[in-house]
């Protein structure tokens, strides 16, 4: 991790490892533009995460076939979606309100699948390119990589992801 000078507290900032697999190139997207925003995405949850060793993460574009098996094998859910996040941690774990020592912990903050098709058809459906839409995703998955959630939780913490979601995604340079 490098530390940003010129601050009175010196802020980590992390040098992410990013694994990227594109399995359908349906998006059309290149791959250094995927990472750029991954990379300013990670930058924007770095003081979520509590866990210093936590710089590394996997992100694999695929097909709305692959996403569907497993959307139903995790979550019970025999449909496409837009995004899986499949965190390393638990909340509780990432944001250092946990308890419990952890060892020495994984590297990983988890794996986000994402599904091409299902961006393509989201982005046609919202009215925004299909960089903003895949952008959107990101930000979507890494939160919940961070501990945050918008299921099953009371409306004031899916509200707190959502205004995350809003600011990040304002941040972000998409184009």
């Amino acid at each position: 991790m490098k530390r940003k000078q010129g601050s009175a507290s010196a802020t980590v900032q992390r040098a992410w490892k990013i694994h990227l697999t594109v399995e359908s190139r349906k998006l059309g997207i290149p791959s250094p533009w995927v990472r750029k925003i991954l990379k300013e995405v990670l930058h924007y949850v770095e003081s979520d995460i509590a866990i210093p060793e936590v710089a590394e993460i996997h992100v694999v574009l695929t097909d709305d076939t692959r996403i569907r098996v497993l959307n139903r094998e995790y979550r019970k859910k025999d449909k496409a979606t837009d995004v899986l996040s499949f965190p390393q941690f638990q909340p509780k774990e990432i944001s250092g309100r946990s308890r419990r020592k952890l060892g020495v912990p994984s590297p990983y903050l988890g794996d986000l699948v994402i599904s091409t098709e299902t961006t393509l058809k989201q982005a046609k459906e919202f009215g925004v390119t299909k960089r903003d839409e895949l952008a959107r995703l990101l930000v979507h998955g890494v939160l919940h990589l961070c501990g945050y959630d918008h299921e099953k939780v009371p409306a004031a913490e899916a509200q707190r992801m959502r205004r995350r979601e809003r600011y990040i995604r304002g941040k972000l340079s998409v184009t």
